[in-house]
């Protein structure tokens, strides 16, 4: 009787030690963000990994100006936090981090993230060169890549400092694109393969439906959709949106919603869209306007600033 006693309470002890091992194995993983800022009654946060640390584009509700969030991890990550106001927040993560968020809504700029010594370094420097000019600013980043270029913050930094992240895409003007290859989403009707080849001029147009400012200029996508439609050869113009939207039923409702008549496709892959990661993407919205040659005569994020003078031009040229 002792005998089977005592083996019952080694099963026990075994058994707490394997569940005890496993919950801290599952909490090694954690990674978790916690905010407090001031001056913020209600929001949502949108919050992205370029390399791999979510699959998705998530929401992050702020009540009272505080806020929780977490995730998994199995490597070290580089998450994006999106505010109201478009900026961005870097956040260099790793399993188990526990992160705080403090600062004040009407200085987002001035935010600290506290928990890491990688985080607590970036912002420093961040409040170190709050008010460089632009030039100023660079010449910064340049300097503590050289002095440090294993750091994620010098990978992070290169990034802006080659113009990927500052443009908002790793394309310029003049370059040339390959031809392009877009097949069905599975999300509409559509089985046809969009292919892009030389022979006319495209509007490459990157948008997203829950982030309403990349839907403000569908009005003059349509326009040129339909002006375009009147031309021939190589003045007309093909326009064709990539969303970035992982909820196939948002995407639906804002295409009918906004009446999209030219070609679309939702691959609900967020950031990780292959023709998002090829171009180097980086902001919403984004236009990329090529000529028949599929030469990029035109990029940027404004439509008047960036796209319209140069597709007017386009269109209304002599051939």
């Amino acid at each position: 009787m002792y005998c089977r006693s005592r083996k019952y309470l080694l099963f026990i002890v075994y058994y707490l030690s394997f569940v005890l091992c496993i919950v801290a194995c599952t909490d090694s993983r954690r990674f978790r963000l916690q905010g407090e800022i001031a001056n913020l009654e209600q929001a949502e946060f949108y919050i992205y990994s370029p390399d791999g640390g979510l699959d998705r584009l998530d929401t992050i509700t702020v009540s009272d100006g505080r806020f929780k969030w977490q995730t998994l991890l199995e490597n070290e990550a580089t998450f994006f936090l999106i505010y109201p106001n478009l900026s961005l927040q870097v956040i260099f993560a790793r399993p188990g981090d526990d992160l705080r968020i403090v600062g004040d809504a009407s200085q987002l700029r001035a935010i600290n993230v506290l928990g890491s010594d990688e985080n607590k370094e970036y912002t420093e420097f961040r409040m170190a060169h709050f008010n460089d000019r632009p030039e100023q600013l660079s010449a910064a980043m340049k300097e503590f890549i050289a002095t440090k270029p294993d750091s994620r913050i010098s990978t992070y930094m290169r990034s802006l400092t080659s113009g990927a992240a500052g443009k908002g895409a790793g394309v310029e003007v003049g370059q040339k694109l390959g031809e392009i290859d877009l097949p069905p989403d599975g999300v509409t009707a559509d089985s046809t393969i969009i292919r892009l080849r030389p022979g006319r001029p495209v509007l490459l147009t990157f948008w997203a439906s829950w982030m309403r400012e990349t839907t403000e200029d569908f009005y003059f996508l349509m326009k040129a959709h339909r002006q375009s439609q009147q031309l021939s050869g190589r003045q007309q113009v093909r326009v064709v949106s990539i969303s970035l939207d992982t909820n196939p039923d948002e995407y639906r409702t804002t295409c009918r919603y906004d009446s999209l008549i030219w070609d679309s496709r939702c691959y609900r892959q967020s950031w990780d869209t292959p023709l998002v990661s090829q171009l180097s993407i980086t902001s919403l919205p984004y236009y990329i306007l090529t000529d028949a040659d599929l030469r990029v005569v035109a990029c940027g994020s404004k439509w008047k600033d960036d796209i319209q003078r140069p597709l007017f031009n386009l269109t209304s040229s002599k051939k």
